[in-house]
């Protein structure tokens, strides 16, 4: 049975928050407030961020939080917060796991996933190693259903990114990526207690795929009919 492996790791911030202040024209088309968003980044350092490519922003986020002076306050907050987790999460991993697979009908990819907690606010997964991030500011129901938002996310887009590519665009994948999690919402709602409301421009395209999604079940069938939705949606206003 596959394993959700919890971790803090500097790198690994660094990157998410270098990701989310570099996101400020997706945020925008997803109908989020950016500047909420990066609230959490000193100003000077935002700034310095925004004018840096990736690699050297990550450098200089880590050696912020490298310096921070409530350094050690947080890795005890971190510790606690991440055992707490964990702890949660072990009771319903298994039957995650498992309605998972019965709703794809594919076995789950990988019998190791990595979570990490960042110190941001959002929390972006990493297609390079199909790690993913929980926040330190929010609630353990909150962060379990990112758990399974992520986890949703990387399973569908290992056995079905080529296909839908091979039919919509890009963009067009994100946004039906998006929204396929409402079936956090419907199948899994005895096992989560914070709602995935996903993200506001999606919120009619989730409406329309959980009505098709009520009718078959069947993810192969579902998921041709969701491409023709995602075509004929406008997204972006």
């Amino acid at each position: 049975m596959p394993k959700v492996k919890f971790k803090y790791d500097l790198k690994k911030d660094a990157w998410s928050w270098v990701l989310i202040a570099k996101s400020q024209k997706r945020l925008a088309e997803l109908k989020k407030d950016w500047r909420k968003e990066v609230e959490f980044i000193p100003k000077e350092l935002l700034d310095k961020i925004l004018k840096e490519n990736s690699q050297r922003a990550e450098i200089l986020v880590y050696n912020h939080l490298i310096s921070h002076p409530q350094k050690l306050i947080r890795q005890l907050v971190i510790r606690e917060q991440l055992r707490s987790l964990e702890k949660v999460w072990r009771k319903i991993e298994k039957e995650f796991f498992r309605r998972l697979e019965q709703i794809t009908k594919k076995p789950v990819f990988r019998k190791e996933f990595k979570c990490y907690l960042t110190t941001g606010f959002m929390c972006p997964y990493d297609p390079r190693d199909n790690s993913f991030m929980i926040s330190m500011w929010h609630s353990i129901p909150w962060n379990i259903t990112t758990i399974c938002h992520e986890i949703f996310h990387l399973q569908f887009l290992y056995y079905y990114e080529k296909y839908c590519r091979k039919l919509i665009s890009q963009r067009k994948l994100d946004d039906l990526k998006e929204a396929l999690t409402f079936i956090l919402d419907t199948d899994f709602k005895d096992l989560l207690i914070s709602e995935d409301r996903g993200y506001p421009a999606h919120k009619e395209l989730r409406k329309k795929l959980k009505e098709i999604w009520k009718k078959d079940k069947n993810f192969d069938r579902f998921l041709d009919k969701a491409i023709k939705i995602v075509k004929k949606t406008k997204i972006i206003n």
